[in-house]
């Protein structure tokens, strides 16, 4: 007998999706700075007064005030309810992907689509990779490796080759261009993300990945025309949609 309809499951996965998204932008905006993100309170950048609830109830409230300050009609950017989205769509993904009777499955993906998502946007925004985030990928891909009973020889293998292939592209562009063909942030990522992907899925991982990053460098080298392109929201996507 089902419990709950699925439907309403889901539903109630994108809403979670879109208050875990509300914390996803301020942490994308206070890690970097090295701002309190846990007690610290939500204020207007312009005005500095403290937010309330009414201000932050994620995506209603943007839309409600206009994209603006309620206090003192300053410009709030669209990246807030953008982001809210965006995480309540993956939050309502790993829902859709869920395999009954294993709901710590479930938990670690939306837990680990928070992190990746807060690491695309800061390296997006940023251009780095914050090695605490990148901390909790590689204990939650473990994490993945015991639930989901997969052997940790194959995954200790995976994150070998993910390390060597990046070292490879590092040192490869170094030579041809006299410039790191991949940052060492990327590399560390990518052995993290390595953990909990399963062998089967690899086509899966770079497949989308390579999606992603023609996206970036359409977006960088081409509209941009800047000298990079960040691969941290390149292997996030990959990663991610592995993962599923």
């Amino acid at each position: 007998m089902e419990i709950l309809p699925g439907s309403l499951i889901h539903g109630m996965s994108f809403i979670l999706g879109l208050i875990c998204g509300s914390f996803t932008t301020a942490l994308s905006y206070r890690l970097p700075r090295r701002e309190d993100f846990v007690n610290g309170r939500s204020h207007c950048p312009k005005c500095r007064t403290n937010l309330g609830p009414l201000d932050l109830i994620p995506v209603i409230s943007w839309l409600v005030f206009r994209g603006k300050c309620r206090h003192c009609n300053a410009p709030v950017s669209a990246r807030y309810p953008y982001i809210e989205l965006v995480c309540g769509s993956l939050f309502a993904l790993v829902s859709l992907s869920f395999v009954p009777g294993q709901p710590e499955h479930a938990v670690i993906l939306w837990v680990l689509a928070v992190l990746l998502l807060t690491l695309s946007i800061i390296d997006l925004e940023q251009h780095r990779l914050p090695n605490s985030l990148i901390m909790l990928v590689l204990g939650l891909g473990l994490s993945l490796v015991w639930v989901t009973e997969q052997s940790f020889v194959e995954a200790g293998a995976m994150f070998a080759a993910a390390l060597a292939v990046g070292l490879l592209a590092r040192f490869a562009g170094q030579m041809l261009s006299h410039q790191p063909g991949i940052g060492w942030d990327d590399i560390k990522l990518a052995g993290a993300l390595s953990l909990g992907i399963p062998f089967d899925s690899v086509i899966v991982f770079l497949g989308a990945f390579g999606l992603a990053l023609i996206i970036l460098v359409a977006e960088f080298w081409g509209r941009r025309h800047l000298p990079f392109v960040p691969l941290g929201p390149a292997l996030c996507f990959g990663a991610f949609a592995a993962l599923l």
